[in-house]
């Protein structure tokens, strides 16, 4: 079979090009900063354990106090007798394994950024777009292990909520488990977020933490909620008391009162302040009512529209934006204590050996020669005796500690189709 075509996106110089080339915009979510990171302990195996010792209660709050005595009718007993209560402690023990990424960019010529216009801007260009396509993998395996270990609740059409507990450590696949997870019958209300205030009070993740995460202030706990930009919109809207009590609270503050500051603005609602995300967790229901994830992205060739282009790019996924296809989101309560990541340490040198320098941090490393097309892509027999071919390889090496999972909650929400008010003409 033949070897892989070099990188075919950039552009050869046959008319005059305007001198500057634009990069879009993209959304960076707080995972990075939330998620804690240390080292994988060199030489600890294939599974680890993260020991929590458990609190230590009284079962009921109405315990026997026998009142000291000497005697018993007529008999003398002495004051020293005693009827002990065991005080009993305990652990909980969660495993976890290590698991790799394993990222591999395109083929490069040598000659083509010789050739081709402006082939040097472009180049750094498109490795700021790879790195970003690197993080984005982190930060979704962030995002997907936090909202599988959290406990997930739901609101139900009665008033009522259900709370399921998330699995005991990090999910194998690359999906957010949602195992015994029911589908959503409300839209995201404040009653919904409160519900879970005293419990999250009760777990311990009301205590402030130096990242500033968690804040208290005196005036209770705040806790950070990853949530979307028409779910922060609605929690307001959506109840007419609550935006009563903020309307007359925030009298005189003009445009910083929460019920009308912009879309997309960071605001505290009683316990929580919200972190505006633009691409929230979305999924679609299927015929046998399960729920199926659909991602914010979907890759298009380059010249689809213009009859101009190469390559592939992304763009925002229709079904994601239409709440008939999307019809669940999920808003998350953020804490550094829920879960650590360890990274693994290659160790690049031995007693007698020493291999390249190897990086398990997922950064970018460039090998040019028959390495960059030895036994990929059905590439047989290459030949690069100059090494004029080369390509960008990387290694991500990781596992996630599993800390204090109920320190974290996913709600899961109906979403509500937007509605535009008809304003009729006179």
């Amino acid at each position: 079979m033949s070897c892989p075509n070099p990188f075919d996106t950039l552009r050869m110089r046959t008319e005059f090009l305007g001198p500057q080339l634009y990069n879009r915009a993209v959304w960076l979510d707080p995972w990075l900063n939330l998620i804690k990171r240390s080292e994988w302990p060199v030489g600890a195996g294939l599974v680890q354990s993260s020991f929590e010792v458990g609190r230590s209660e009284p079962s009921t709050e109405e315990e026997t106090w026998p009142a000291i005595t000497t005697t018993s009718g007529s008999t003398f007993i002495g004051s020293c007798s005693a009827s002990y209560t065991d005080v009993v402690t305990g652990y909980i023990e969660r495993q976890y394994s290590p698991e790799s990424f394993d990222l591999r960019g395109p083929l490069i010529c040598q000659t083509d950024l010789t050739i081709h216009w402006n082939s040097v801007d472009f180049w750094e260009k498109y490795m700021i777009r790879l790195e970003q396509r690197n993080t984005r993998s982190i930060v979704n395996r962030h995002l997907n292990v936090y909202g599988s270990v959290v406990p997930k609740v739901v609101a139900n059409s009665d008033g009522s909520v259900t709370k399921t507990d998330g699995v005991a450590s990090a999910p194998a696949s690359g999906a957010l488990d949602l195992t015994g997870v029911s589908i959503p019958a409300c839209g995201l209300d404040q009653s919904h977020l409160d519900t879970q205030v005293q419990e999250l009070i009760m777990a311990g993740a009301s205590a402030e933490d130096s990242g500033g995460w968690v804040t208290n202030l005196g005036s209770g706990p705040v806790w950070p909620l990853l949530i979307g930009i028409d779910a922060s919109n609605q929690i307001l809207l959506n109840n007419p008391d609550l935006r009563e009590d903020f309307r007359q609270a925030y009298q005189g503050f003009g445009d910083a009162a929460p019920v009308i500051q912009r879309l997309g603005a960071s605001r505290v609602i009683k316990n929580f302040r919200h972190m505006i995300t633009a691409t929230p967790p979305r999924w679609g229901i299927n015929d046998s009512g399960a729920l199926y994830r659909i991602s914010p992205w979907r890759m298009i060739n380059g010249n689809v529209t213009s009859g101009y282009g190469k390559g592939q790019i992304s763009i925002t996924n229709p079904d994601y934006i239409n709440p008939g296809i999307a019809a669940v989101e999920g808003a998350i309560v953020l804490s550094p204590w829920v879960v650590e990541e360890q990274v693994l340490r290659p160790v690049n040198a031995a007693p007698g050996m020493r291999w390249t320098a190897q990086d398990y941090y997922g950064d970018w490393r460039f090998v040019s020669g028959i390495e960059a097309l030895l036994g990929m892509d059905g590439c047989t027999n290459p030949s690069d005796p100059l090494h004029e071919f080369g390509r960008h390889f990387g290694k991500y090496k990781h596992g996630y500690k599993v800390i204090y999972p109920d320190y974290g909650r996913l709600f899961l929400f109906k979403r509500c189709p937007q509605v535009a008010e008809c304003q009729a003409c006179s």
